[in-house]
């Protein structure tokens, strides 16, 4: 169960004539919880639809680039910033349509996969398929183009990935993406700097508009530290004890994609905060 499966290929509308709003939508499949599920799913693909117009207007900012076009670029970089805080402010809606304990409880154990997860350590074995266990990550909000997306085109470094498990878990997440999306992320991260163009400018507004976009992914990324403490962490640290608590709860603590869940988040938080000019 991958990001594209459950979120990005998994929705229709109510009304086919009607808008693009969740009232209007609704899921093509789903998991037990009652609509635990349909609100997970649609809350995470309309913080994709919110971010899209920022998407749409990269190879804009990519020619305002190379033909030096200070306007345009700054134009352009307030589009991104206002598209994030969008994002944002969408992102707030899984507080009215997810409950926190059907999603710890049940949806999570659909999206979990067999890397990284202890219930699991040897991976699982497809039997008449491969002669060894195989580990796979489970449905991750990392395997979505968008952040990836706006870190590649804000030069938004997380270290490498030879030396650095945040860069590593990013990078590996990109081949659970769509194929057409990983090749998007490639030629985004390939086109011209747009950070190297903002630091060698003497334009002070410039500097401050592509810091506007950084604070904005900031803040994208803080809010969902905060919306991970109370679906996965608080939980968590409820449950009652059982004789497999200890493996129970380095599982629970782990995210779906097999990360140590508030050490990555936090990890590629910083690292976004240290990008601003």
């Amino acid at each position: 169960m991958v990001y594209a499966d459950c979120v990005l290929a998994n929705w229709k509308k109510k009304d086919p004539s009607g808008p693009m709003t969740y009232d209007n939508m609704d899921t093509l499949f789903a998991f037990p919880g009652g609509d635990c599920s349909k609100g997970f799913f649609l809350v995470s693909l309309l913080v994709e639809r919110a971010a899209a117009s920022a998407v749409k207007i990269i190879p804009d900012i990519f020619e305002a680039v190379i033909n030096k076009n200070l306007k345009t670029l700054k134009e352009h970089l307030c589009t991104v910033s206002s598209s994030l805080r969008e994002a944002l402010q969408v992102f707030s809606l899984v507080h009215k349509y997810v409950d926190p304990y059907d999603f710890f409880k049940i949806l999570r154990i659909y999206l979990s996969g067999w890397k990284g997860n202890a219930l699991l350590p040897e991976g699982l074995k497809y039997e008449g398929v491969w002669e060894a266990p195989r580990k796979f990550a489970g449905g991750s909000a990392a395997q979505s183009s968008i952040i990836q997306c706006f870190d590649a085109l804000l030069g938004i470094q997380h270290g490498t990935v030879d030396d650095n498990s945040s860069a590593q878990f990013l990078q590996e997440m990109r081949d659970y993406m769509p194929s057409s999306h990983k090749a998007f992320l490639e030629a985004v991260a390939s086109g011209p700097s747009v950070r190297e163009f903002c630091l060698s400018s003497k334009d002070a507004d410039l500097k401050e508009i592509y810091d506007e976009c950084i604070q904005a992914l900031v803040d994208l990324r803080d809010y969902h530290l905060q919306v991970v403490t109370k679906y996965i962490i608080i939980p968590s640290s409820r449950l009652k004890n059982n004789a497999n608590r200890e493996k129970v709860k380095e599982n629970e603590e782990k995210g779906t994609g097999g990360t140590d869940l508030m050490n990555f988040l936090k990890s590629v938080r910083n690292t976004t905060k240290k990008a601003c000019l």
